[in-house]
């Protein structure tokens, strides 16, 4: 077996053979297919718009609490918009192996996937290479 590395950072090992991450390892001939998922921000109109019907209720008429009900809509807005900027979403590649296995790494950075796919990519043609000749 050929434990040389083809890509190896904190996380993960990868070698012609394996496959190693933490304590589980898996054999690179079984794995049979991988998928890069990007994620999108996803902006919560439901929220959103619950915000904007309490600012407008507290500011359009005048009972007894409105003003600390127009408060919490700018409250609400101000923290729905930092939530929104400021969270960055998971993207996820996904290893299918043959026995039906899923395996998903997820991370808000998509470069760092781009290059694990890749690593994975040339590890799954290096082992199919290695077991044709």
């Amino acid at each position: 077996m050929d434990h040389q590395p083809i890509y190896k950072d904190v996380n993960f090992t990868l070698t012609r053979d394996l496959f190693i991450t933490g304590s589980a390892r898996f054999a690179m001939k079984h794995l049979t297919s991988i998928r890069l998922v990007k994620t999108k921000r996803v902006v919560p109109y439901t929220l959103l718009f619950l915000e904007v019907a309490l600012i407008v209720g507290g500011l359009g008429w005048g009972y007894k609490f409105h003003g600390w009900v127009a408060l919490l809509g700018f409250l609400g807005l101000i923290g729905s918009a930092l939530y929104y900027f400021l969270h960055k979403p998971v993207h996820r590649l996904v290893l299918v192996f043959a026995s039906g296995e899923r395996e998903s790494i997820g991370s808000a950075d998509y470069s760092y996937l781009e290059s694990l796919a890749n690593a994975f990519s040339r590890g799954m043609v290096e082992s199919r290479y290695r077991n044709v000749v």
